[in-house]
C-alpha cells in the first residue's frame, strides 16, 4: 500500500517499527516464570491488590483492565505512570507481562482499545494505525495492562506525595499531618525550580510563573492534574505551588494575577507524568514489601515513563 505522504504510515508499517526488538525479553520472560513453580494470573494479582489497598472499591472507577487477558499467568509485574509503547517494550525486555499504570493506555479518558467513532471520525473510518499497532504489540507479546489510579491516589498517606518527598529528599520537611505541604529552608523560586529539574530528571516540561528571586519557604504539592479550586485553596497558605498540569486560563492566570497584585508567590508546573512518577515508584515498592506475601510469584519492577518533552536550545 502506498503512503499518503512522507509522514503517513499504515498499521502494518507501525507494527513493524513498534515490534522491532519486541521479543528481546523472551529469555528473561522464561527465567522469571513463577518463583518456586507457583503460578498466579493477572486477575488474581489484581484481586489481591483490591483486597489490600484499603477502603471500599468504587463501582465507577477507571481502575480496570485495559488490554490483555486477565487469565494470563503473570511472569513479572511493571508499574509505571504512563504505559507508552517505549515502556511496554521495556516491560517485555525485563520479562514482565503485567503492566500496572496510573494513566491511560489508549490516548483518552475512555481508554478504549476500540473507541467508538466520534470527534470527527467517520463510522466506517479505518482504525488509527498508532492505536491499532500498539494494541497489536500488546497482543503479540502477551501483555496485560491494568490501570491503578483512583484507589492508589486515595490511600493515606498520599503515596504520590510520599514518593515525591523521597525523590526530592524532602521527607524531613513535610508539615505535620499534611503530606502535600513542605516547609523548606529559604530558597529562591529560581533555585527551587533548578533543584526540581535536576532531581526529577525534567528535560523540557517544566514551566514557572513568578519572579525568579521570590523567596520560597512554604510549598504546596498538587500532583497529577489540578482544578482551579485546588489552587485557590492552596495558594494563600504557601509561597509556591508545585503542580503537575493545570489549565492556563485557570490556575496559571490566577497565579499571574496574584503576582501582578504584588504578592510574592510562585507556581511551578512539572508536567503531569513527572509529578506522578515517584508515586508509581512507591507502588512498585508497596507491591514488593507489603504485598510480598500476597504476590510472591512474580518479579516487580518500576519503569519510568520519563519527561515526554524536550526543550529547544
Amino acid at each position: 500500500m502506498r503512503r499518503a505522504g512522507p509522514n503517513s504510515f499504515s498499521r502494518r508499517e507501525f507494527a513493524a517499527v513498534a515490534g522491532s526488538g519486541a521479543l528481546t525479553g523472551r529469555t528473561l520472560f522464561a527465567q522469571n516464570a513463577a518463583v518456586g513453580g507457583a503460578t498466579i494470573t493477572a486477575q488474581a494479582v489484581i484481586d489481591r491488590i483490591r483486597a489490600s489497598v484499603g477502603g471500599e472499591w468504587k463501582p465507577d472507577t477507571v481502575d480496570t483492565f485495559k488490554a490483555g487477558d486477565p487469565a494470563t499467568v503473570v511472569k513479572g509485574i511493571v508499574t509505571t505512570t504512563l504505559p507508552t509503547l517505549e515502556v511496554l517494550k521495556k516491560a517485555v525486555a525485563a520479562g514482565a507481562n503485567l503492566v500496572i499504570a496510573c494513566e491511560p493506555t489508549f490516548f483518552g479518558k475512555a481508554d478504549a482499545a476500540n473507541p467508538a467513532p466520534g470527534r470527527g471520525q467517520a463510522a466506517n473510518a479505518q482504525p488509527d494505525p498508532v492505536l491499532a499497532g500498539k494494541l497489536e504489540f500488546i497482543e503479540k507479546n502477551g501483555l496485560v495492562v491494568w490501570r491503578f489510579s483512583d484507589h492508589w491516589r486515595s490511600r493515606t498517606p498520599d503515596p504520590l506525595a510520599q514518593g515525591f518527598a523521597a525523590e526530592m529528599g524532602w521527607a524531613k520537611y513535610q508539615a505535620a499531618g499534611a503530606a502535600t505541604r513542605f516547609e523548606l529552608p529559604a530558597v529562591t523560586l529560581d533555585a527551587l525550580a533548578a533543584d526540581l529539574k535536576l532531581k526529577l530528571g525534567i528535560r523540557g516540561g517544566m514551566r514557572v510563573v513568578g519572579d525568579p528571586r521570590t523567596e520560597i519557604r512554604k510549598v504546596g504539592l498538587l500532583t497529577g492534574t489540578t482544578a482551579l479550586a485546588a489552587s485557590l485553596k492552596t495558594m494563600p497558605g504557601v509561597d509556591a505551588i508545585i503542580a503537575g498540569e493545570v489549565r492556563e486560563w485557570e490556575s496559571v492566570e490566577y497565579a499571574q494575577d496574584t503576582v501582578t497584585a504584588g504578592l510574592r508567590k510562585g507556581l511551578i508546573l512539572l508536567g503531569r507524568v513527572i509529578s506522578e512518577e515517584p508515586g508509581m515508584k512507591v507502588c512498585a515498592a508497596w507491591l514488593r514489601t507489603e504485598l510480598r506475601m500476597l504476590v510472591p510469584e512474580a518479579s516487580i519492577t518500576w519503569v519510568s515513563a520519563g519527561d515526554p518533552y524536550w526543550r529547544p536550545v
